[in-house]
């Protein structure tokens, strides 16, 4: 039966609960004109209740012609002998109005709260069912379906965006149909768009929120449920596309994890196995050249293993570093003094080229880790002679402002291309004419963590030569 059926039905019930009333009262002729009343007010009470504020008020009117007609002198007419009851027929009737739009207010607002804990039950089923999904491909699978039942909608449509911003994605009940001009105008000004349905009820068209972007579109087609439901389940929806992206970010960075923790066990390993033999091969040479024996050949060897020496450490550097033991013990160091010790400990690199040193302010200090700010300074020693003529000069100078000290390497090679000076710090990159040199593309990768375990910072640049220009910068201390 439709619902303006239920109502009108409202009316001739009413008349037939007041004449009711009135024939049972009238069975009564020693009751008062107050417990008359009373009743009377019981039966718009009823009436209202049941059938909301239109029979309610044709019930207050009804009763209140009754009680004048059968119950206040003189009976049977409409005319009112004693004053004082004019009175009481209009607080009656007042009473009987406002006691049917009140019983017909409560009882709307009970049904609104029915409404709505319908929802939060559909929403709360809703949540669990996305939740449930830990991948995009369940999740959007049932999304549709899940979502029409907790509408009461004919059909829905979900299209998301891809990372340009474009509506490519599409999920969608069957036979379902939608306007795709009207749905990427609420994607691009993220207003939703209301209409009155050819299926009955309501076309709304919602953007999915996330954060303060937005995922797509939700198309409600026929929908039977309140706006503010429907708002609620785009809600939702953004949230768990949101959950299903932040999950897959998860699993991607546990695997990246999983990966550089085993290629780091991976390097230990090999820098561990090679390191024993390098140094019985390195002690037997010396002692070959401590009989007397050496030659060239032997010098060149040692010479090889030096260098390979100086790879297995850098490779244990690597692993120390990702491990997270390189932490910095900091002190108060002068700046001449890593320069002074990175000098003496990469000078066998720089043989060959001709070393410029602008002596620091004996003043001028940083509060780092020395041994890690000498190992940073001396692979971008060590860069400079292995990518400059031999026979050329390699500058090396400090600066410093009120807050910065920058250390300088500056060479007389080639350079570096400015679009390949962030190439260069990645691990294991070289450059396309370093093939024939020495060196497995860690030093500037090491350089640049131990830099920025100290707080500092390192970049490539050319110098007034045309050469490289390395710099490390680091926060300056008080004196």
């Amino acid at each position: 039966m439709k619902l303006s059926a239920v109502r009108w039905i409202g009316y001739p019930a009413a008349v037939v609960a007041v004449g009711a009333t009135i024939a049972l009262l009238r069975l009564f002729p020693q009751l008062n004109e107050s417990s008359v009343a009373l009743l009377l007010l019981l039966a718009v009470f009823f009436c209202a209740s049941i059938w909301q504020s239109g029979p309610g008020v044709l019930a207050a009117l009804l009763a209140t012609l009754g009680f004048n007609f059968f119950f206040l002198a003189p009976l049977y007419t409409l005319t009112v002998q004693d004053p004082r009851n004019v009175a009481a027929l209009f607080v009656f009737l007042v009473s009987g109005l406002l006691i049917g739009r009140l019983s017909a207010l409560s009882r709307r607002r009970l049904g609104l709260l029915e409404a709505e804990r319908r929802d939060l039950i559909a929403l709360t089923q809703l949540s669990q069912g996305f939740l449930s999904d830990t991948n995009r491909e369940t999740l959007l699978g049932v999304a549709a379906d899940r979502l029409r039942q907790a509408l009461q909608c004919q059909q829905v449509a979900i299209l998301l965006a891809d990372d340009q911003g474009v509506l490519s994605q599409r999920i969608e009940t069957a036979n379902a149909s939608f306007r795709a001009d009207i749905a990427e105008l609420v994607h691009r000004q993220g207003n939703s768009a209301a209409y009155p349905s050819d299926l009955g009820g309501t076309d709304i068209y919602l953007p999915i929120p996330v954060g303060l972007q937005r995922a797509g579109v939700l198309v409600a087609r026929g929908l039977r449920s309140s706006e503010r439901m429907a708002e609620a389940c785009a809600l939702l929806l953004g949230l768990a596309v949101e959950r299903e992206r932040f999950l897959r970010l998860a699993r991607a960075a546990e695997e990246t994890r999983t990966s550089e923790q085993m290629k780091s066990t991976l390097l230990a390993q090999l820098a561990h196995d090679l390191k024993t033999p390098v140094a019985a091969a390195r002690g037997a040479i010396e002692n070959w050249e401590a009989d007397g024996r050496g030659s060239e050949a032997s010098r060149a060897a040692g010479g090889q293993l030096d260098a390979l020496s100086r790879r297995i450490g850098e490779l244990m550097d690597l692993v120390r570093l990702d491990s997270g033991m390189a932490r910095p013990r900091r002190e108060r160091v002068s700046c001449a003094e890593i320069v002074e010790a990175a000098v003496a400990r990469f000078g066998e690199a720089l043989a060959g080229h001709s070393l410029y040193l602008e002596p620091p302010a004996p003043e001028l200090a940083v509060e780092v880790d020395p041994a890690q700010m000498t190992e940073a300074l001396g692979h971008g020693l060590e860069n400079a002679a292995r990518y400059s003529p031999p026979g050329t000069t390699i500058h090396v100078s400090v600066t410093a402002d009120d807050a910065h000290v920058v250390f300088r390497v500056a060479d007389q090679g080639k350079g570096v291309p400015s679009s390949e000076r962030g190439r260069v710090f990645e691990r294991f990159v070289r450059l396309g004419d370093a093939g024939s040199l020495p060196g497995i593309g860690l030093g500037l990768s090491i350089a640049r963590s131990l830099v920025e375990l100290n707080g500092g910072s390192v970049r490539l640049d050319t110098a007034e030569g045309g050469g490289a220009l390395f710099e490390i910068s680091l926060p300056r201390t008080a004196p």
